[in-house]
């Protein structure tokens, strides 16, 4: 498994495309669906799915655009809502997100085949309502709800820092092991560092 990080949107919203073989996948694709299929296709691989971490505008940009192109998006049921609606925060830019419906949902718990990987969905509202984690192999994808040394917002639509709290603690800080981790803004950091620093432990 291979990941290639790319930069997205104003906000520097990174995203993550991930490299099996000839199949691969992509994580919050904020911007630049033609950057990252180009990228996909330089390396010799087909996007076959698009995994969203939440519905917010700087990670959904692209989703439509490579949704068009053949990848099926993957998303927690409980932030379609977002989408289409002004709670996906994209008014802050003047822009508007180009619209779809998402392929697969998932409530939390599944482990799924994405391009040949095992990947493990686990439900972590707090930033969103539906927000979630990915994790294959030994790296985990935290969108918006864990970065380093810190953690997402909670004072948008949906957002709860109680329940970011006990995501944090209670389902990611939980796992056995460590993994690296892949956050939706920022450095990549490590669970067993956050689980010793991160500032939530006493927030």
């Amino acid at each position: 498994m291979t990941i290639i990080t790319f930069h997205t949107t104003e906000l520097e919203t990174d995203t993550y495309l991930v490299l099996n073989g000839a199949r691969a996948f992509v994580v919050d694709p904020g911007a630049d669906a033609d950057k990252i299929a180009a990228a996909a296709n330089n390396a010799g691989a087909v996007i076959e799915n698009v995994l969203l971490t939440h519905a917010h505008f700087d990670h959904i940009g692209a989703a439509a655009e490579l949704q068009r192109r053949g990848a099926l998006i993957v998303m927690h049921r409980d932030d379609v809502p977002l989408v289409a609606s002004f709670k996906n925060l994209a008014f802050y830019t003047g822009k508007t997100v180009d619209k779809f419906v998402p392929d697969v949902t998932v409530s939390g718990g599944e482990t799924l085949d994405v391009a040949g990987i095992s990947v493990k969905v686990i439900h972590t509202p707090g930033h969103t309502a539906g927000g979630v984690c990915y994790v294959a192999e030994d790296s985990i994808f935290s969108g918006d709800t864990l970065f380093e040394l810190s953690y997402g917002r909670t004072d948008f639509p949906t957002g709860s820092f109680k329940d970011l709290k006990n995501s944090l603690i209670n389902k990611l800080f939980a796992l056995k092991g460590d993994y690296k981790v892949y956050p939706g803004h920022g450095n990549p950091t490590t669970l067993a560092f956050e689980r010793e620093h991160n500032p939530i432990l006493h927030d």
